[in-house]
């Protein structure tokens, strides 16, 4: 947030519904907490009379899209993931909410592709006062490969573990939740003695991480949901000047041409001898992302800029 800006800590009262629920169970269980969250949201709108309104995530949005019409240019859209634009209906109503919009923010411009171009659409990126954070590297006679974030698309890390599995001038470290026990489970039986997993972690830890990290894993399957999104660990690359990983034909990887310090992957015709090639031939003293940061830094201020405008009209 630009030092310049003067603003009140909030000092209103939360409203909030208590309902306790699994984060990983199945989603079919959690329907009836949904209906009950979007029922709670519609009355607690009516209720409150409010003159904006900020949604976030499609997921709420698209239920209330009747209060959201009656809020039209007085509300902002924040669109974080794809979610059901397959289907035409749904896909048609997203792009009805992006119109009627004061503004919608957008974690990747890479989904425009799927939604279309709009005046009303501004990248908001999924960091938040992101600078070039130096940190010291701890030293090792291995290439180290790491990991953090929720596993996920499991058969697709299956095949990054056996590429790097018996290749000893590499270890991997995998950071994380979601399907890491049925990965490493998976490592155990291949016998990968190269590959380690930590379980849960905390988002301070994420510097440590990276003061132990040579090559950030980046690496997604181009599936419906990852192909066109910006990951977290795409801006803790920038954030660390961490060389990483991505996957050829993803909107990453376009976001990285022309930078040595990242290299585009097809994990179906991995060669190991040129991740290594690669690596070695890489500036270890120079931060790798200065027209990256300089771009995000712009695009945060014109969304802050914008931000306050809403707010103040």
């Amino acid at each position: 947030m630009d030092s310049t800006i003067k603003y009140k800590p909030f000092n209103g009262r939360a409203i909030a519904l208590h309902y306790k629920m699994d984060n990983y169970q199945p989603k079919h269980k959690k329907i009836i907490g949904f209906i009950k969250c979007i029922a709670f949201s519609r009355q607690a709108i009516k209720k409150g009379k409010y003159d904006k309104i900020i949604f976030l995530t499609t997921q709420s949005i698209l239920p209330l899209y009747g209060i959201a019409k009656k809020y039209s240019g007085r509300y902002i859209y924040d669109y974080r993931d794809l979610t059901y634009e397959k289907n035409n209906l749904a896909k048609k109503l997203v792009q009805k909410l992006i119109d009627n919009s004061y503004m919608t923010c957008m974690s990747s411009m890479g989904f425009k592709q799927i939604i279309g171009n709009n005046d009303k659409i501004i990248v908001s990126h999924n960091c938040s006062n992101i600078q070039h954070n130096s940190i010291i590297k701890t030293e090792s006679d291995k290439i180290r490969l790491v990991f953090w974030g929720m596993v996920r698309q499991i058969e697709f890390n299956k095949k990054i573990c056996d590429c790097f599995g018996r290749d000893n001038r590499f270890v991997i470290c995998y950071h994380g939740e979601g399907g890491s026990a049925e990965l490493k489970k998976y490592c155990e039986n291949q016998d990968y003695k190269n590959i380690s997993f930590t379980g849960r972690y905390s988002v301070n830890e994420i510097s440590s991480f990276a003061a132990s990290t040579d090559i950030l894993i980046n690496l997604y399957e181009n599936d419906g949901q990852q192909k066109l999104a910006m990951t977290v660990k795409y801006y803790d690359a920038v954030r660390y000047g961490l060389p990483m990983l991505v996957t050829q034909g993803s909107y990453m990887a376009d976001a990285v041409v022309g930078n040595n310090a990242a290299l585009a992957v097809n994990i179906n015709n991995l060669n190991l001898d040129d991740i290594f090639e690669w690596y070695q031939s890489i500036n270890k003293s120079e931060y790798h992302y200065p027209e990256e940061l300089a771009r995000i830094q712009n695009d945060d201020k014109s969304f802050e800029e914008k931000v306050l405008a809403f707010a103040r009209n």
